[in-house]
């Protein structure tokens, strides 16, 4: 009767740590990231230009450097705030590169398209440097603090003027471009879309400052 009953228990543990184990591996499809990126159109030649190609001035070659970022806009993931004192990071719904690359990229676009410079690069070429351009992201994030969500932008973008012979040089100006613009729905796909339509006009008004300073 005890072996009856020894059997028993050790039929019972074997069949409780089994359906444990069996628990412990089932595994459920995990929920697939979802990324997104900044689009709008690049701006038009700026008017008289023309004028400028014709002119005998010295070439102007712009380089943007690489932009850097303020914690915690850092990172690939979308960042949104619930409050003033809060930000947090979505874990499936992120953009397809960092911030940093996105908006360098997006100026280096934009500035070229404008006209604005006989030629922009984000790396230094052959060519000799006359004035570059860098900064730094500010804000980069989903405010989700009101009924609207509203998507907001900030960069603090300086231009300088490059000596060639010493390496060094005169900064024409700094400023800091702020735009928040809000969302016809509220989830990240509208986020990316609102993003897009700040960050162009942030783009806009930082080439019409460097018009303004240039020769």
């Amino acid at each position: 009767m005890k072996q009856k009953r020894k059997i028993l228990w050790v039929l019972l543990v074997a069949g409780s740590m089994l359906l444990l184990f069996s628990g412990c591996g089932t595994r459920h499809p995990a929920e697939p990231v979802r990324y997104y990126t900044l689009y709008y159109s690049p701006p038009e030649p700026l008017e008289g230009r023309e004028v400028r190609e014709g002119a005998d001035e010295r070439p102007v070659f712009i380089h943007v450097k690489r932009l850097h970022a303020l914690p915690p806009f850092n990172t690939t993931h979308i960042v949104y705030a619930d409050s003033p004192f809060q930000r947090s990071k979505y874990v499936y719904h992120q953009w397809v590169t960092t911030p940093t690359d996105m908006l360098t990229a997006l100026l280096v676009r934009d500035i070229e398209a404008s006209g604005v410079a006989d030629m922009t690069m984000a790396m230094p070429s052959g060519k000799t440097v006359t004035h570059r351009v860098e900064g730094t992201i500010i804000d980069f994030y989903e405010n989700d603090e009101g009924p609207q969500w509203e998507a907001v932008i900030a960069l603090r973008l300086a231009l300088t003027r490059m000596d060639p012979a010493s390496r060094t040089g005169e900064i024409l100006f700094q400023k800091t471009y702020r735009e928040t613009k809000p969302l016809e729905k509220n989830n990240p796909h509208e986020l990316a879309r609102s993003m897009s339509t700040a960050m162009g006009a942030v783009s806009r008004q930082f080439i019409q400052d460097i018009v303004e300073v240039l020769p």
